[in-house]
């Protein structure tokens, strides 16, 4: 049986797509379906351009419960958007951009850590550090604030 999203967890950089020009976004990651060598294939897109702050309204505060992430979208002022994994511990907030530092690929919560698909990489969810590489930069870190029971991202130009 299909589920809408299955399909999208099914993507993938180099796996197979059949409408050229089509893009998904899977936590946090933008695919275009391009043709290359004569297939058609999903390509991953370039980041898109942060070149103004953006405060945007993200989840409910219910809706993240201490010890867990999420990832969102967060639209950016000429269009985009980012994915960010929001993150929720004893200590307060954390929001971090939801791609690793290593090749861009998304990081997701595995346990206790956030943890790159590709190759593995591990953060730790609050500071946003290396644990364990092939990464060697840490997450770009984002503001992520609560009120009135709703939790904000600020993304920023770097």
């Amino acid at each position: 049986m299909f589920s809408p999203g299955s399909a999208q967890a099914a993507i993938s950089a180099g796996s197979p797509c059949k409408v050229a020009g089509r893009e998904r976004t899977v936590k946090g990651v933008t695919f275009a379906c391009r043709k290359v060598n004569g297939k058609l294939v999903w390509k991953r897109k370039k980041f898109a351009t942060i070149d103004a702050v953006v405060t945007t309204r993200v989840l409910e505060s219910a809706a993240l419960a201490s010890g867990a992430s999420a990832v969102v979208e967060v639209a950016l002022s000429r269009g985009g958007s980012t994915g960010v994994i929001v993150s929720r511990s004893q200590d307060g907030l954390s929001a971090f951009r939801a791609n690793c530092t290593h090749q861009g690929f998304p990081v997701t919560r595995v346990g206790k850590v956030l943890e790159c698909e590709l190759h593995g990489s591990q953060f730790d969810p609050a500071t946003g550090a290396v644990v364990t590489g092939p990464a060697s930069r840490p997450l770009l870190r984002y503001e992520a604030t609560e009120s009135d029971g709703s939790i904000f991202v600020t993304v920023r130009p770097a």
